[in-house]
């Protein structure tokens, strides 16, 4: 049986039991086995989808990435290219959190990603914008389309969607385009119109909370899309911490006036982590800020929180 490469295929469960406690490594094998075999279909989904796979990059992709990730990131595409929003949606809400978000990026990338020509793709999910359902206000939906409007704009560096923070997956929605809109223009002007709406909507500042946290997994998602008040936020102080160091300036004038003081209002220690802000904020600042009002709120708030 061993020397056969699809042995896998002829055992039979019971036989199968008894050796995973008998022979080591072989849990470890059946599971990288499974992650395989799904990659494969979902390569095999992209191209019966239309789309020119770069097969010398998965290699690479998979050895910083993970398997079921990239598999995830490329199901998601390939629902896409189908106009299959429910497909899409559910694939989609899996990309969320900071090593699926890498990895859904790493296939879509226009310079460097699997897809060697994603602007097709791009359109389809542009159109794919107006055939999906929010109206059931699901946590699936919500997070699903959300994802998409935002990978949207930061591809085009147009939003796809005006709707008002009026509901849960509104708000989210909302907040995504903004995101994407930070990260591809750089504009500040897009930080302040989004602060100015926070401070009027409760809705959308409780979305920030919860997408940040939910993000970096300091919360589990749930469908009330609720925020334990005895939950540390750990892991999203460290996440939010390297953005404020690494990303544009837009995106420091979003952190500085609107992300981390809801964080703060949550969590006054920031996860244990205040002092750790205060210094990398510091840091910022001294390496120099081109955006006068985006210097002068840094500046502000840095001596509200010291």
């Amino acid at each position: 049986m061993w020397l056969d490469p699809m042995w896998l295929d002829g055992v039979t469960g019971a036989t199968l039991q008894k050796l995973l406690p008998a022979v080591p490594g072989l849990a470890r094998y059946l599971e990288d086995r499974s992650h395989s075999a799904r990659l494969e279909a979902a390569l095999h989904q992209c191209v019966e989808s239309g789309l020119d796979i770069q097969t010398g990059r998965l290699g690479p992709l998979i050895e910083s990435r993970s398997i079921q990730y990239v598999a995830t990131a490329l199901e998601a595409a390939a629902a896409t290219m189908r106009l299959d929003a429910r497909g899409t949606v559910s694939s989609l809400a899996r990309c969320w959190g900071g090593s699926q978000s890498l990895a859904l990026d790493a296939v879509i990338d226009p310079a460097c990603g699997l897809i060697s020509e994603p602007n097709l793709l791009i359109e389809k999910a542009v159109q794919l914008t107006d055939l999906i359902d929010t109206s059931a206000n699901s946590l699936h939906t919500t997070v699903g389309y959300g994802i998409l409007v935002h990978k949207v704009t930061k591809l085009t560096g147009s939003v796809p969607t005006d709707s008002p923070p009026a509901t849960r997956c509104s708000a989210f929605a909302y907040r995504s385009g903004v995101i994407g809109m930070l990260l591809r223009t750089g504009d500040p002007d897009a930080a302040r119109a989004y602060r100015r709406e926070l401070e009027t909507h409760p809705l959308l500042q409780r979305n920030e909370l919860w997408s940040l946290a939910t993000f970096s997994a300091d919360i589990p998602q749930t469908r009330q899309f609720n925020v334990d008040s005895r939950t540390g936020l750990a892991h999203t102080a460290a996440d939010v911490i390297g953005d404020l160091s690494e990303l544009n300036e837009a995106y420091l004038h979003y952190l500085v006036t609107s992300a981390i003081p809801v964080l703060l209002h949550y969590d006054s220690t920031f996860g244990s982590r205040r002092a750790v802000l205060v210094n990398t904020l510091g840091a910022r600042l001294e390496r120099g800020i081109e955006d006068a009002r985006t210097r002068s709120v840094s500046v502000g708030f840095m001596k509200s929180i010291r």
